[in-house]
């Protein structure tokens, strides 16, 4: 991975997961694009055929007074990287409102979003993972170290795994240590994690497969627990395999490790 997007808002520019962004840029020799979306009007518009938020933002001299504060704060931010911020472009060109991350995360191998229980990172993250069609960080809270030394892969057979592998694939030969973490009972038909591994290692990854037992706590709980046993500082799983609206009234594995990982996360759907 090369390319990596970091939009961030107004009421976000200090919680923004930059130095994670420009950690992982700097292991894989990338760069990182931080660009400025506005706030939405009060009532977003909700597309009921699609999965996303059809949000407008306030236009006029409050937007750009508004973008000039927050580039003014990243700028900030940047420049008390030292040498690290050389590796990030600050876009002075706004977006136009917070669905166009999905349309500038098109050109981007990953968008970093930042975890916060003070901004609006969960439509970010779904804007960017649905519209954008490439992959989405999620980043925890507080997150300011390195990743990507220890991967693993949740691996339940999905198709939205399978596809994210291809597009994860840079991340995963470049660590030092890869694991294939499946969980009994939890998979769709398909190749098991020892045929995973076969796979890796026709692209120089030489995997271990790691069972984790089903418990009542979920499976999303259950790959964490590997993952953390393991000391796994990136994991990769594919999003939504069971549909968004039915994780969201009964649970599921995305769901849960949206919710609680502890290390940042390479989603796609």
């Amino acid at each position: 991975m090369k390319s990596f997007f970091l939009p961030f808002g107004r009421d976000g520019v200090d919680r923004a997961p930059l130095e994670a962004a420009v950690l992982f840029a700097k292991r894989s020799g990338g760069r990182v694009r931080a660009t400025f979306y506005p706030r939405p009007v009060e009532s977003p518009l909700v597309d009921p055929m699609g999965v996303g938020i059809i949000d407008y933002a306030d236009k006029g001299p409050d937007l750009a007074r508004e973008a000039e504060e927050a580039l003014a704060a990243m700028r900030a931010r940047i420049d008390a990287l030292g040498a690290d911020g050389a590796l990030v472009d600050l876009s002075d060109e706004p977006l136009r409102a917070r669905f166009g991350i999905g349309e500038a995360a098109r050109l981007f191998d990953t968008t970093v979003v930042g975890k916060s229980e003070e901004t609006d990172w969960r439509a970010v993250f779904e804007t960017a993972l649905f519209e954008g069609g490439r992959t989405v960080t999620l980043v925890p809270v507080g997150w300011t170290r390195e990743c990507g030394s220890t991967v693993a892969i949740a691996w339940n057979r999905s198709t939205e795994t399978a596809r994210l592998i291809g597009q994860a694939l840079p991340a995963i030969k470049a660590a030092d240590k890869a694991i294939v973490i499946e969980i009994e009972g939890w998979s769709v038909p398909g190749p098991d994690g020892a045929a995973l591994a076969d796979y890796l290692k026709l692209h120089g990854v030489d995997a271990k497969v790691a069972t984790g037992k089903r418990s009542m706590r979920g499976p999303g709980m259950d790959v964490l627990e590997v993952a953390e046993a393991e000391g796994v500082d990136l994991l990769v799983k594919g999003a939504y395999t069971q549909s968004r609206l039915r994780q969201m009234i009964f649970g599921g594995a995305t769901s849960d490790i949206i919710a609680d990982a502890t290390m940042p996360v390479i989603f796609a759907h």
